[in-house]
Formats: structure tokens, sequence, C-alpha cells
């Protein structure tokens, strides 16, 4: 609650907090009702302007864009979170691991840590894609790959920063294992920065999987997301241009609400901060 109070204080965390709820409303919605059938063709009705039975208007196969755009929020979130989800649990188990054990654990670990690091995230995304194949799954099993070495990282140094501190000493000494002493006086250190790096990976997600389904490598169609909408509009542009616009502005206003979101956590949950 005084996190929630902090952030809403904060010009950036007001806007980022709205901006956010209101993709997440419209993730909710497009799971329980659409206007129209987001993916049934209806060729009668191609290529029509907004009107009261088409608010937003129709694409090439007739189908009505406010109920794709409503589906894809839906099919676009549940990648983001579930690709971060993936991320963020094994980016903990093999930091904290890597970090506490040491040694030649720890060596091994970031070994294979830096071999992934060593190609752009979307670079890996894609040759990854190439070999499992457009769908949903493989979309969050490629993200999560690719972005996994940030989390390992992150939670690496932590742990490596606190392992040494007086009272973890005493934990040990007073008989705790090492699974106690980690779950309870180490990883709970490791809880702001991992909220505030999860907030921005939906962001860098988002974007990562809006460029695969552009390309044909994401969820694949007739299930619509923003990129593939973008993707199916390209031909239309010149004459019919809020086929473009529309999925590509509900792109940025997510962006724009989870960097805002993004930044006024940092500046929360930052101890250097919580006097200002």
């Amino acid at each position: 609650m005084k996190t929630y109070k902090l952030l809403t204080r904060r010009f950036n965390g007001r806007i980022g907090l709205v901006l956010c709820l209101l993709v997440l409303v419209a993730a909710v919605v497009g799971i329980l009702w659409t206007p129209h059938d987001p993916m049934a063709p209806n060729f009668r009705n191609r290529l029509e302007g907004p009107s009261l039975q088409f608010l937003l208007g129709t694409d090439a196969f007739g189908r009505d864009l406010l109920s794709r755009i409503l589906a894809g929020a839906s099919v676009s979130m549940l990648v983001c979170f579930m690709t971060v989800v993936l991320a963020v649990s094994c980016g903990v188990v093999l930091g904290a691991v890597s970090g506490y054990a040491g040694g030649t654990v720890d060596r091994l670990t970031m070994m294979v840590i830096e071999a992934l690091s060593a190609f752009p995230g979307l670079l890996l995304a894609l040759a990854l894609m190439v070999v499992l194949g457009p769908s949903k799954w493989g979309v969050i099993l490629a993200l999560g790959l690719a972005y996994l070495p940030s989390v390992t990282r992150l939670v690496r140094g932590t742990v490596l920063s606190v392992r040494e501190k007086e009272y973890v000493e005493a934990s040990v000494a007073i008989g705790n294992g090492w699974f106690y002493t980690l779950i309870h006086h180490i990883l709970p250190n490791c809880i702001a920065p991992l909220i505030v790096l999860g907030t921005t990976m939906l962001g860098w997600v988002l974007l990562a999987e809006s460029a695969l389904s552009f390309l044909g490598l994401g969820v694949p169609p007739p299930a619509p997301t923003w990129g593939n909408m973008l993707a199916e509009a390209r031909g239309e542009l010149t004459r019919f241009p809020w086929l473009g616009i529309l999925p590509g502005l509900c792109i940025s206003i997510t962006l724009i609400g989870v960097n805002l979101l993004g930044d006024a956590l940092r500046d929360v949950l930052d101890p250097r901060n919580r006097n200002l």
C-alpha cells in the first residue's frame, strides 16, 4: 500500500498505471466478449470505414477491427506475461544457485548464460522460431530463453553482494540449511529489482512479439495479434491507413504505459529516493 501511494504521487506513475490498466481491461474484455467474431471473414463488408455496425471499420477479409484489437490484446498480453513469468522463474533459480554455490556451478551456469547473451534477444528468438515453427507457445519459449540472461545476471549479482552479510552468516551459524537461508534471507533482496526488470521486460517482449508476428513467425493467423494485424495491413496502408494506425497505436500506448510505470517503480523502490 505504501508503494502504491508513493507510485501514485508521481506523474509518470499515475499515467503509467492508467495506460497499463486500460490495456489490461481491453485484454480481459477481449477474452470474455467481442462485438463480432474476430476470426470469421465476411467479404460483403470488406474494408469498410468506421460505422455504427463496425465502430473501427473492417479489414481486407471483412473482420471487425475493434473485435480483432480486443482479441489481439488478450493474445499479446498472454504471450507477454507468460514470457516474463518463464524468464523470471528460470532466471531466479539459475541466478540464485549460481551466485550462492559459486565455484564450478557458477562458472558452468555463466558459460551457458554468456553463450545465450552473445546473440541479440530478437535474433535468438528468430532462430528458435525457425526451428519451433509459428505458435503461441513457441513464441513464449523463444522469447523466454532470449530474455533469460538479463534476469539471471540480476539475481546472481544480488546474491553475490548479499551472501557475505552478517545476517546471512548468522543464519548459517545457528544451523539453518542453505535452502532456508537462500529463500528467507537472500532472495527477498531481489524482489525490488526484479519487479522493475519484469515491468520493463513486458515492453521488450511486446515489441519482440509484435516483430515476430509481423515477420510471420509469431502467433499464426487467423488468431489476431497486434503484430500480425500490422503485417496484414501493409498492402492497404495508402488507401486505408486506419488498418495499420489502430494496432500500431495500441502497441505504442502499451509501450508508453509500461515504460512510464517501470521508471516510476524504479524511483519508488530505490532506497536512495525513499525520503524524496
